[in-house]
């Protein structure tokens, strides 16, 4: 691009180019986009959020040459489309839909054509939003839009030029944010968002002024968070979860589908996109509502729901170390909210619906559904992007991270949060082979979560988990071998052989992680009583434990179960009982029992001296 000359037009391959160097700019901005994130909610992703959703656009971007105006924003605003996160990035989204509506009989673009696209962008974007909000994302984005618009009525014809201005128009919204929205001047940040956008196109005029690229033209790797938060004292959001999926269809009725979900009990709704996908963007306390309500637009793809009050307590807990699971483990709910661990979830199908472990679909809904259903349901280990977003937000926020997953040997979730950390070059993530499953697995990361809040350091966790880890035992008490054999985990023989004897097979975790038969339990009736038996005989009488029961639709033997072991048994730190993740009842079926017992030595003890002191 010569930077001497009038720019009276834009090709596709300049465009190209100014997109990507205004994407590179933003993600040398994170931090500071994450750090004055108070509003919508003060969980301090906006920065992540948007380089996630513009790291789409620009991987799309360098991936192809040769293409006319049209078609390049038409894959601009579908890579948007599909990698949008969070609100800001759904608002994006739908701003680029906006422009890519507008283009689509344009060559090169000239100032006036460019001028109104940049209106019509904002207009989407304002359109997206069931409560739009003045000082936030979108006024800025209309402002510019505005200002172009204005310079080519005043007969500005030089792109350059006109850039320049409607840039130094977003500035000045920007800076205005405060005085339109209470919060930001309470918290004295102007909106994150609005400064995505204009660092967006703070990037895009040092390309135009230039003609250079940043760093070659690479997308570069986002620094490590290192900043403190603005936000500390915000409230969090109303609803809990940040819930999104993508929508595709022969003609997605999106005004539709808007006022659908407006009826719901949630808040921060955007809907973006249009024709054959749409993007939704919403908080909610019941993630199920919205993809059951959304199936009814199209088929559902890339279902997340982020926990945001555990985004929220991020900003109090800098500095030590995150912890990570999936939901294979069996976790207390109180245990999860007070040690801030970080759970991604398994993928359940019943057919080809798809459910997220234990946020869209809950143990009682999912043992419903499978009296009735004419599919057996499979199990499928979170995808690569559901690791990463969870990795990055935290490492973004100046943690290092412990992923804990399910055993190696039972599923390739392990496998995929290595692949994971490995991918994100040298950011501090270490992932952690439980060897275990379900509550074994439950009671390693209670321990490494207690540790971390004991701001312990990585090494010394690691050291005290594999001395923990062969010590941590798993049982099951299984009462249906069926759903095993359906499953794939039992061969048929198993289950023809145990009917025949009236047998209850116990499955036990083995050092290395893998799960077999270890022993039975004879008859149907009194088998709890006969597992509390079986499970005492292998404890140490001079040890305390930490033991934890889940069940799979028998809440009343499990606390049978419970009271056995107590009694038979009573140093015992904690004993908790707890409903097992739909992903469990898949292979253990209902009425299945599942213990974890683990010697037990708080952190803190540590030290005192003795063992990893």
């Amino acid at each position: 691009m010569s930077v001497t000359s009038t720019l009276s037009r834009i090709g596709p391959e300049e465009l190209q180019l100014a997109l990507i160097a205004g994407i590179a700019h933003v993600q040398t901005r994170r931090d500071l986009i994450n750090r004055i994130n108070v509003f919508p909610v003060p969980d301090g992703d906006t920065g992540t959020n948007l380089i996630f959703t513009l790291n789409s656009v620009g991987q799309r971007l360098k991936a192809g040459r040769n293409r006319r105006i049209p078609q390049l924003l038409d894959e601009v605003a579908d890579a948007a489309l599909d990698g949008a996160r969070g609100n800001s990035g759904a608002i994006m989204a739908q701003y680029f839909h906006g422009i890519s509506e507008s283009c689509r009989q344009c060559g090169e673009l000239d100032a006036r054509q460019l001028a109104a696209a940049s209106r019509a962008g904002a207009a989407a974007a304002w359109s997206a939003m069931s409560r739009p909000v003045a000082g936030t994302m979108p006024t800025v984005l209309e402002d510019f839009g505005d200002a172009m618009v204005e310079g080519v009525e005043q007969g500005i014809g030089d792109i350059r030029q006109l850039f320049y201005r409607a840039r130094k128009a977003a500035h000045r919204s920007l800076a205005e944010t405060p005085d339109k929205l209470t919060v930001l001047r309470d918290a004295g940040v102007v909106d994150a968002g609005g400064q995505g956008f204009v660092d967006f196109l703070d990037g895009i005029w040092r390309y135009i002024r230039s003609g250079k690229l940043p760093a070659g033209g690479e997308l570069m790797q986002p620094p490590a968070g290192g900043e403190e938060m603005a936000h500390a004292g915000a409230a969090p959001s109303e609803h809990r979860y940040c819930t999104e999926c993508l929508i595709a269809g022969e003609a997605v009725a999106v005004a539709e589908l808007r006022e659908a979900l407006e009826a719901l009990d949630a808040s921060s709704l955007v809907v973006a996109g249009g024709g054959r996908r749409a993007r939704v963007h919403i908080h909610t306390d019941r993630p199920g509502d919205v993809f059951k309500l959304c199936s009814g637009f199209g088929e559902i793809k890339q279902q997340k729901a982020d926990d945001m009050t555990r985004q929220h307590g991020l900003i109090n807990q800098r500095g030590r170390i995150a912890v990570v699971t999936d939901s294979a483990a069996d976790l207390p709910a109180e245990e999860v909210d007070r040690l801030a661990i970080h759970v991604v979830p398994l993928r359940l199908f019943f057919g080809d619906e798809e459910f997220l472990d234990k946020l869209s679909i809950q143990p009682s809904a999912f043992y419903a559904r499978l009296a009735d259903s004419d599919f057996h349901p499979q199990t499928s280990q979170p995808p690569p992007r559901d690791f990463r977003r969870q990795f990055e937000l935290l490492t973004s926020h100046g943690h290092e991270v412990l992923a804990m997953p399910i055993s190696g040997k039972l599923s390739g979730t392990c496998q995929a949060a290595e692949q994971t950390a490995a991918r994100m070059h040298e950011q501090p993530v270490t992932v952690y082979d439980t060897r275990n499953a379900a509550c074994g697995q439950a009671l390693m990361t209670l321990f490494a979560a207690e540790a971390a809040a004991n701001r312990w350091p990585m090494e010394r966790i690691l050291g005290a988990l594999e001395e923990l880890g062969p010590r941590t035992r798993t049982f099951a008490l299984a009462r249906d071998l069926s759903w095993g054999v359906k499953g794939g985990r039992v061969k048929p023989w198993m289950h023809w052989l145990a009917g025949k004897l009236r047998l209850n097979p116990v499955l036990a975790n083995t050092v290395d992680g893998r799960l077999t038969a270890r022993g039975v339990i004879p008859g149907r009736v009194g088998a709890v009583k006969r597992f509390a038996r079986y499970l005492t005989r292998r404890m140490d009488k001079r040890q305390t434990y930490r033991i934890l029961i889940s069940h799979t639709d028998a809440e009343a033997d499990a606390r049978r179960l419970r009271e056995l072991l107590l009694t038979s048994h009573p140093e015992v730190d904690a004993c908790w009982v707890e409903e097992a993740s739909p992903a469990v009842g898949v292979h253990a079926g209902p009425g299945s029992l599942i213990v974890g017992l683990q010697p037990w030595r708080a952190p803190e003890a540590y030290d005192k001296g003795g063992e990893n002191a």
